[in-house]
């Protein structure tokens, strides 16, 4: 045997582990369909009552009133502030509606400091202090006349995380899910701390009216900015319906028919019949479905990163097969786990040796992946240098055509799972079937569904090949949404 014949032979033998892998990422049509019947269920069953739940171990998909019982049309006008916690920045800002579905808005953005994501030692305090501190600093630069003139500002808090909302403005957080882990901020008014903070700083004309979600900002600023609100003018007859976030995180909203939502009593649903108010938008955190595994499809990586790596074990177990924050991660678990069986990398012999980014959890980020998804450079060069920058991974050609391989089945894995919810919520509102030649229109927001390459066409792909068919599919557009945690809570203040 050659030395040529050794190298094929251990070629073939990596590119046969592949073939394997690939087919444990794949997502068919029949778990499709398995897995939007499980969805609905689900969706009822957070619906309806809970007997006697502890909200922070539920296991089941939430479905939180958002307690927004109406939708913008693009005609509302003024100016209102709002603030957005979300991921690892906090952004003020102040947006001046027009009331022609555009808006104008100026913001300051901040990192949140390493010391507060700490995952002991932080408080409360700590945060909403440091909050309301960028809060003040904005207001000084933007509106210090108006402060002192004691002009009155309404500001909407977008809040990403789980809360259980009892109002538009209080709601108690049930857990923490991306990156802090402050225990005495769980089962806290969320609202009463950061108003609390605000107040110590003198600022009194400043008023936090609303506390709304990523998501459902998206969802209402979709509708403000949408033009398809009126089919007179445009001959679309299409109705905006979903709100969602596919990027770091995931998650979604809708509106339901508040007779419905079971869990709300009785007598205030009839009170709201009587306002004539109909529908209601539901923070679904779609994030947390199916977090027994009975139907995921679930590979040991999952289980690992889960296990292993994650903030929150157990829990928000389809965000962590498909969101931003965790692709690379379980590209970075298979690379590791190819090397500890000799297939890849093999001028480092022991794991220890491996690139130290290589072995850090989270280290990869999902940017890198966007690159190698549609690297067609000779030799995968683009790949080469991508992995060098990210990594300080040298590459041969061969492992490159693999490493593209994987990514092609994780992000196509994390893009069919993300049609599930969309197609569940379509098929449960029955939106399709409201109006002859009824379409329906999907708000996104988020890095992975705006700059992923062809994550979006991989969705819709999805969405054709499940039970809402090629017709559904057709009938259903996915739009960008464009800062909906911002312009959104502007418009939950304004009616607040």
């Amino acid at each position: 045997m050659s030395f040529e014949d050794l190298h094929k032979a251990n070629e073939q033998q990596l590119t046969t582990v592949v073939d394997q892998l690939t087919k444990e990422f794949e997502v068919t049509p029949e778990k499709l369909d398995e897995l939007v019947a499980y969805f609905i269920e689900q969706m009822e069953k957070g619906l309806a009552p809970q007997e006697n739940e502890d909200k922070s171990t539920n296991r089941g998909l939430p479905m939180i009133p958002s307690y927004v019982t109406g939708t913008p049309n693009g005609t509302e006008k003024g100016t209102l502030l709002a603030a957005d916690l979300g991921g690892t920045n906090f952004r003020t800002c102040s947006v001046t509606l027009n009331g022609d579905h555009t808006f104008s808005m100026e913001q300051m953005k901040s990192k949140i400091p390493d010391e507060l994501l700490e995952p002991t030692g932080v408080t409360s305090e700590m945060l909403f202090s440091y909050l309301a501190r960028r809060t003040q600093l904005f207001m000084k630069k933007y509106y210090e006349a108006d402060m002192q003139a004691g002009k009155e500002f309404k500001l909407g808090f977008t809040f990403s995380y789980p809360v259980d909302q009892t109002s538009l403005n209080s709601g108690t957080l049930i857990r923490w899910t991306k990156g802090f882990s402050i225990q005495d901020t769980v089962g806290a008014d969320i609202v009463e701390l950061f108003q609390g903070e605000i107040d110590k700083l003198g600022m009194k004309n400043v008023r936090i009216v609303a506390l709304t979600n990523d998501t459902v900002g998206t969802f209402l600023s979709h509708c403000y900015c949408s033009d398809n609100t009126d089919s007179m003018t445009t001959g679309e007859i299409s109705e905006p319906v979903i709100g969602c976030i596919f990027g770091t995180g995931t998650n979604g909203c809708y509106k339901e028919e508040i007779s419905k939502i079971t869990k709300i009593p009785q007598a205030t649903r009839d009170k709201w019949a009587d306002e004539g108010k109909t529908h209601m938008v539901i923070n679904t955190e779609w994030g947390s479905f199916d977090n027994d595994l009975k139907h995921l499809p679930t590979t040991k990586y999952d289980v690992d990163i889960d296990q292993k790596f994650s903030s929150n074990p157990g829990f928000h177990l389809f965000e962590k097969r498909v969101s931003g924050m965790y692709m690379g991660e379980v590209l970075r678990n298979v690379l590791v786990d190819l090397h500890a069986r000799g297939l890849i990398f093999n001028q480092y012999r022991t794991a220890a040796q491996l690139p130290h980014r290589l072995q850090t959890p989270f280290e990869l980020d999902s940017e890198v992946l966007s690159h190698i998804e549609i690297d067609d450079s000779t030799g995968l060069r683009e790949t080469e240098l991508s992995l060098l920058q990210s990594l300080r991974l040298p590459t041969s050609p061969t492992e490159r055509r693999e490493i593209q391989r994987l990514v092609r089945a994780i992000s196509r894995r994390s893009a069919y799972l993300s049609s599930v919810p969309l197609a569940a919520i379509i098929i449960k509102t029955g939106t399709l079937e409201m109006r002859y030649h009824g379409e329906v229109e999907i708000g996104c927001d988020g890095s992975v569904v705006e700059y992923y390459p062809g994550f979006r066409s991989m969705i819709r792909h999805a969405l054709a090949l499940g039970p809402l068919g090629a017709e559904g599919e057709r009938k259903t557009h996915i739009k960008i949404a464009k800062d909906g945690s911002g312009v959104g809570s502007a418009l939950c203040a304004l009616v607040a």
